[in-house]
């Protein structure tokens, strides 16, 4: 038999009850906005103060305006609109006029005259053809003009004409209103008006061009011929542009406005990202297209407060986020060409970092990463080397005594050693050419220490051995290898001593190290009745491998507890270089 169960809100969890009151909201919110999507349409408004500042085409940027929003019913007539209008911008309606923002075919974006006569009792949703958004400019009436409402526009014999003003020395525009010029009106019979404007003397010499659309600003030859006659296609909204009539202007970089909006053309956004902080979300800049590397740099290190031959850049990975390989400061392309791979529809990016060596410098030098280690044993840092691309290890040498610490009364004196898996594997010469030398391998890596005193110069019955410590097994290597020096025919005893010393053990702990002799993996284990024995160097001959070019060294094993941390010498972060605060 089915039971029946009275359930209350006080048996339902509280989780529940407040995921539904969500939901329940989530669907009103739904059902509210479908509703007024049918009933509603959105304008969105656009005024002179939007204009000021634009520096691109057109009039304003679409995608960045601060535009004022309403949301209208669809059946509200133009009329009724302006009211709403008026009593938001605080505007009497003599001081106002409504033009609707129109995309020409030309890709421009411009206003367009609404007669009220015809359009004053259509709807919104007929007016602006059903489009939502519809953009509109609101022009008003300057406080400044001393009238009482805005002039009377023919739109038969008069044509609305927007004008800015291109500063060659700044590369940048100035927006300077608009106009009613009547269509028969030469272009001269405007420039007393354009000095006024500008501040400039009434009879200052201009240069005007005609903005017909992007890439595409034209010079205004001849300005005693009638506007009708001079600008391509007149229409409403057109733009002119003017500039001084300067015979110094082409000491700059962008002398015209034509140079200006041919460089706006190929501008792109870039971002700019730390290649050594992979969080890092960058900065943009606005760059042409057809600037070089040296203009790049320029732009960046201004930002950046820094000396352009201070930064090296990258190319982006095209399969992956990150920096993928270095750009050369003698590069010859252009911006163009290092955004190739940047991936359709993502933010166009490039890497930098910063150096403490000039970027001319840098390419001419390899980079060599090594470790140092104090005369104890005991600190290790990571160098980041940069000598010459064809030197030899003693420039190496030279280039590692510029960062680090010598010791007081030490020799002065550098070696590097070739570390592998914790054991010193050889001595390199200093005349070994620094392309010969490998880095290949995990394991792998260089270390350069100060050479002491007592083992600057040696005498025929003295050599160095590597020593190196391992626990148990003698593959489990670990720790901090070094060179020890031995002498011919010396009691053991006293080249324990030298290891205490060196490692500076106390003598309760050192009686637990054990000492073996490693002969290409083979352990011979030197136990304490073998302490008298003597030293024979021929053990520490290196052996020949067979069928490999190369050789054995036998090396002093120090059998002891691993308490050093865990973690891996030999795999390096990419470091940086040097970075300026």
């Amino acid at each position: 038999n089915d039971v029946l169960c009275e359930v209350t809100e006080a048996d339902i969890p509280q989780t529940l009850i407040e995921r539904l009151a969500e939901e329940r909201r989530l669907e009103a919110q739904k059902r509210k906005e479908r509703t007024e999507a049918h009933l509603y349409m959105t304008i969105q408004v656009v005024s002179n103060d939007n204009f000021y500042g634009h520096q691109g085409n057109d009039l304003f940027d679409p995608d960045r305006v601060n535009y004022r929003t309403f949301k209208v019913k669809k059946s509200c007539s133009i009329s009724e609109f302006l009211d709403i209008i008026a009593e938001n911008m605080k505007y009497p309606l003599q001081q106002m006029r409504v033009w609707p923002i129109q995309s020409r075919q030309n890709q421009t974006v411009r206003p367009t005259f609404l007669d009220l006569d015809t359009y004053g009792h259509k709807t919104v949703q007929e007016t602006a053809d059903s489009e939502s958004p519809w953009t509109v400019w609101v022009e008003t009436l300057s406080p400044e003009s001393g009238l009482q409402e805005l002039p009377v526009f023919d739109k038969d014999n008069d044509v609305l004409i927007f004008v800015k003003l291109y500063d060659p020395k700044t590369a940048s525009i100035s927006f300077c209103g608009h106009m009613y010029v009547p269509i028969s009106a030469k272009v001269s019979e405007l420039m007393p008006d354009l000095c006024r404007r500008a501040g400039f003397p009434i009879n200052t010499p201009l240069t005007l061009f005609e903005e017909v659309k992007p890439n595409m600003v034209e010079l205004i030859d001849d300005v005693n011929l009638p506007l009708e006659k001079t600008l391509e296609e007149l229409m409403d909204g057109d733009i002119i542009v003017f500039q001084r009539d300067d015979p110094e202007v082409h000491q700059y970089e962008l002398p015209t406005a034509k140079d200006y909006f041919k460089d706006l053309y190929y501008r792109v956004e870039v971002i700019f990202c730390d290649k050594l902080n992979p969080s890092d979300p960058g900065f943009s800049l606005d760059l042409s297209m057809r600037m070089n590397y040296d203009q790049m740099a320029n732009a960046v290190a201004q930002y950046l407060h820094t000396d352009p031959y201070l930064l090296q850049f990258f190319k982006p990975q095209s399969y992956r986020e990150g920096p993928g390989n270095a750009i050369r400061c003698t590069f010859e392309g252009n911006l163009k060409d290092l955004l190739l791979y940047s991936k359709p529809k993502q933010p166009r990016k490039l890497y930098y970092q910063q150096l403490n060596i000039r970027i001319n410098e840098l390419e001419n030098k390899k980079q060599f990463k090594c470790t140092w280690v104090n005369s104890k044993l005991k600190e290790e840092k990571e160098l980041v080397l940069y000598p010459n691309k064809n030197g030899r290890v003693s420039d190496l040498l030279e280039e590692a005594k510029k960062q680090v610490t010598l010791s007081e009364d030490g020799s002065g004196k550098l070696r590097l050693l070739e570390v592998i898996s914790y054991k010193i594997y050889s001595i390199q010469r200093e005349e070994t050419l620094l392309d010969l030398l490998s880095s290949q391998g995990s394991t792998k890596s260089y270390r350069i220490e100060e050479i002491p005193l007592d083992e600057v110069n040696l005498s025929s019955n003295e050599t160095l051995i590597p020593v190196a410590h391992f626990q148990k097994e003698v593959f489990s290597t670990f720790g901090v290898p070094f060179l020890l020096k031995i002498k011919q025919n010396e009691p053991f005893s006293a080249v324990k001593e030298r290891v205490q010393k060196k490692l500076d053990i106390p003598d309760k702990e050192f009686e637990k190290y054990k000492f073996a002799v490693v002969v290409m993996g083979r352990v011979e284990h030197i136990s304490d009745e073998d302490q008298n024995i003597r030293v024979d160097l021929d053990i520490f001959k290196p052996h020949a491998i067979q069928g490999a070019n190369m050789q054995a060294r036998p090396w002093l094993g120090l059998d002891h507890v691993n308490k050093t941390p865990k973690r891996t010498r030999y795999n390096y972060l990419e470091k940086a270089i040097k970075i300026h605060n």
